[in-house]
């Protein structure tokens, strides 16, 4: 549920240091809030308030990806004022409410954190956190918009969709609330319901939730016509890369001699920069993967491909989709621009800004995007996502925005000029193929989806981008595209 928090790539907490003392201009909001606190509060609390503002700014002048004109921010500060609605109206959350506001003006990504946020994005990060199991974000008109299910999940199993707008909670109207409330409102004990309100297109409806434990495996794999391996990467946390070189071991096991490699990266989110990073090196034996860069184009940390190389010089597909973001999406360019696979679907999400998570000595802390990512070409995908060298249409798939189309999205950089090789209509892939699921979801047919009335027979599902990616190993469609894509892709064009 909290998983808006793990859609980043580059995550890393740093201390912040030093006596922060206000400006001019931060005073001129340190007297405009007080008005704005209904609860009788101390002298050390409005101090603590008064800390966590001049220290939320003076790590933003020295961290921040651009330059910040205080003034604007200031001004921005004191605007968001009067529109607040928050149930905590305390020094300490009024600031923080007002802070949260001004740093979505910046950008979409970055944030204030509530020491209660701190503690679920650590339980994020470690593969596991209480709630139904979505990721989402705010679109332009700030309504909470799901970004995917995640798999496996309450949500998922409910049949939740990406783009849909969840405009209530258990009846409190959410339409612009921010996602921290969101959150605090989808949380609860594990067993009690949730209901969500969803919009659909026009369509309005209720969903009822049971809350869990989200355990989810980021990690699934199998064989496909017994002689393609699978896997498919949901997210990058502390535990992906584990279970990662766990399955691409059983798969060398199973596949004595295979035919081809598939990658999923579909509706992955991203996650950990060094995540995304270590799971591309599984397939690669040199060769940069990723760069940081931060402001002013200052080159900041390199990596480096330097492990094993799992089914080297078997040829390899990866499935993108416009729900691919972050490190997903740098782990694609990553494994194209070093010549190790095509990619097929469609053009990705395009978030290429890292975040950081910056502890405050006045409590709590900020999410702040301090810097983008750079393909081994040098290539930005903020706000262009990754271009697929196949592009899969799909009849059943509507427009949803991408990166680009977020308010306040920090602008588009350094464009990859490549442009697809070939454009293909989904329904003529489709084909038979068998999946052997193994580990955790094994049992489980990946082409079977169960409805909501237990009473009638599941509905078949054609998964028809990945039986295009199949046909790509043999006599599908895009067989007749593999003799021209596979010498460029070599060639590193």
């Amino acid at each position: 549920m909290f998983a808006v928090l793990i859609s980043f790539a580059g995550t890393r907490l740093v201390a912040c240091a030093g006596p922060a003392w206000p400006s001019d201009e931060e005073r001129v909001f340190l007297d405009a809030y007080r008005d704005h606190v209904t609860v009788n509060a101390t002298e050390d609390q409005f101090a603590r308030a008064d800390k966590l503002y001049t220290e939320s700014l003076q790590v933003l002048s020295e961290t921040y990806v651009e330059n910040i004109d205080t003034p604007v921010f200031v001004q921005n500060s004191i605007a968001a004022l009067d529109g607040l609605e928050v149930d905590d109206t305390s020094p300490t959350g009024i600031v923080g409410a007002a802070l949260d506001d001004s740093l979505h003006e910046l950008d979409p990504h970055s944030a204030y954190m509530t020491d209660d946020m701190f503690r679920r994005l650590q339980e994020s990060t470690e593969g596991s956190f209480a709630g139904v199991g979505i990721v989402i974000s705010l679109d332009d008109d700030k309504r909470i918009r799901i970004v995917s299910p995640i798999d496996d999940t309450p949500a998922a199993r409910a049949g939740l969709q990406p783009d849909d707008r969840i405009t209530h909670i258990d009846g409190y109207e959410m339409n612009g609330e921010p996602i921290s409330e969101a959150v605090r409102r989808m949380r609860g004990r594990i067993g009690d319901p949730v209901t969500l309100t969803i919009l659909r297109t026009k369509d309005s409806f209720d969903v009822t939730v049971k809350r869990a434990r989200i355990e989810v495996p980021s990690v699934t794999a199998g064989t496909i016509d017994n002689d393609i391996g699978y896997i498919r990467v949901s997210r990058f946390d502390a535990t992906t890369l584990e279970q990662t070189q766990d399955y691409l071991s059983q798969l060398k096991d199973k596949i004595a001699s295979p035919r081809g490699m598939i990658v999923d990266l579909r509706r992955n989110p991203g996650g950990l920069l060094d995540s995304a990073a270590d799971i591309a090196d599984q397939f690669l034996n040199k060769g940069l993967i990723v760069a940081t860069e931060g402001r002013g184009e200052r080159k900041l940390r390199r990596y480096e491909a330097d492990r094993s190389d799992f089914f080297d010089g078997v040829p390899m597909v990866i499935l993108l989709d416009r729900g691919s973001a972050s490190g997903a999406e740098l782990m694609a360019a990553a494994l194209r621009e070093n010549g190790r696979g095509v990619i097929i679907g469609e053009r990705s999400f395009g978030k290429g800004s890292m975040q950081r998570i910056m502890p405050l000595t006045s409590g709590g802390g900020l999410k702040i995007t301090t810097g983008y990512y750079t393909t081994p070409e040098n290539h930005i995908v903020q706000g262009h996502g990754v271009t697929p060298d196949i592009e899969v249409h799909r009849n059943d798939v509507e427009e949803f925005e991408r990166e680009v189309d977020l308010a306040h999205a920090l602008p588009s950089r350094r464009r990859d000029p490549r442009q697809s090789l070939a454009s293909i209509e989904a329904q003529t892939c489709e084909r038979d193929i068998k999946i052997d699921r193994f580990g955790a979801q094994a049992g489980r047919e990946n082409l079977d989806v169960e409805n909501e009335d237990d009473e009638t027979p599941a509905e078949a599902f054609r998964d028809s981008v990945l039986e295009c990616a199949v046909g790509y190993f043999s006599n599908g469609p895009l067989a007749n595209y593999r003799d021209q894509v596979e010498p460029l892709l070599r060639a590193g064009l």
